[in-house]
């Protein structure tokens, strides 16, 4: 049924749910864009789904289904965080939680997916406590999260972790083949998409291959440049948000793979094709571990706080100098 991976997690969730062991409440864990969001979609049409036979649900025919994957189904809500302010967010916990004392409609559960949780204010999750204590009847709530380790341990406690990792090169490919992407381009963007399915998918839309290349290509030659370019740059970054997060996640992607590349467990003949790898070759490999290291320790902390970015990442700079 699924055509991106995670059949391990998917199957483990489809038994549950055949055999009558679900949980109250799930947290759906792992990377940006491996596709979390959508396993969730699935089960809640899985779990509501009006065909009689098991095997085929979800069937994506049923009226249950076809509504849950327009987001128009009584019984099924989907929360998300977009610049919201922590009193909206509470406002929408206290939504969830008188949503939930309402019977199933349509369907057997009432099911709430609740998107980028790890963005929700500390109140707001806390907020949520009562409804982990003290689950409901038919009700099933899914908290999907790309970092984990932003949540309260006492939140987490209460949920059944299903973690997702990153594909491996192979199925990325055979995942954009099988949607009729040519291989030679599949390959290109499985290997800048790390394994994350709905990153290629990006990648693949117009120009954005490209232009992935043209920032990597930037990147390695600020390598042989001076500390006061590196500083330049970085200045240049914090002056805008978006330009920043995208910037950072950009040289994360390129250290994993100069990282992959130095340990030996990248495709040598796109190697080979692909000019700013070698521009990294003058990195030791510690220096390289050291460096990509303290970028995700920044990366951790930008998306965290609102602590001084130019200052942090100008920290991290120091690791090659």
């Amino acid at each position: 049924m699924l055509d991106f991976g995670h059949e391990k997690q998917w199957l483990f969730l489809k038994k549950s749910a055949s055999l009558g062991k679900l949980s109250h409440a799930y947290l759906f864990s792992g990377k940006p864009k491996l596709g979390k969001r959508k396993i969730a979609l699935e089960f809640a049409k899985l779990l509501n789904c009006q065909d009689r036979d098991f095997g085929k649900k979800p069937c994506q025919k049923c009226s249950s289904c076809l509504e849950t994957e327009k987001n128009c189904h009584p019984d099924f809500l989907l929360l998300e965080t977009k610049e919201k302010t922590e009193e909206s967010e509470i406002d929408s916990i206290r939504f969830l939680i008188d949503w939930f004392s309402l019977k199933p409609g349509l369907g057997r559960y009432r099911i709430a997916v609740i998107d980028q949780f790890q963005n929700f204010s500390l109140p707001a999750q806390s907020a949520l406590l009562k409804t982990l204590e003290e689950p409901r009847g038919n009700a099933i709530l899914i908290l999907v999260c790309d970092y984990p380790e932003f949540l309260s341990s006492t939140i987490v406690s209460r949920l059944q972790e299903i973690k997702f990792h990153s594909l491996s090169f192979k199925e990325t490919t055979d995942f954009l083949v099988s949607r009729g992407t040519k291989e030679a381009l599949a390959s290109r963007a499985s290997l800048f998409s790390l394994g994350r399915p709905l990153k290629a998918l990006e990648l693949l839309e117009k120009e954005n291959l490209e232009a992935e290349e043209e920032k990597l290509e930037s990147f390695t030659n600020l390598l042989t440049e001076s500390l006061s370019s590196w500083f330049r740059q970085i200045e240049k970054m914090a002056e805008n948000k978006d330009y920043l997060a995208e910037t950072l996640e950009t040289w994360l992607s390129f250290l994993r793979l100069l990282f992959l590349k130095k340990i030996g467990s990248l495709d040598q003949d796109f190697i080979e094709g692909k000019a700013f790898f070698h521009k990294g070759d003058s990195l030791a490999l510690a220096k390289l571990k050291n460096f990509l290291s303290s970028l995700e320790r920044a990366n951790y902390l930008l998306l965290r706080t609102n602590a001084n970015a130019r200052l942090i990442l100008e920290n991290s700079i120091l690791e090659l100098f």
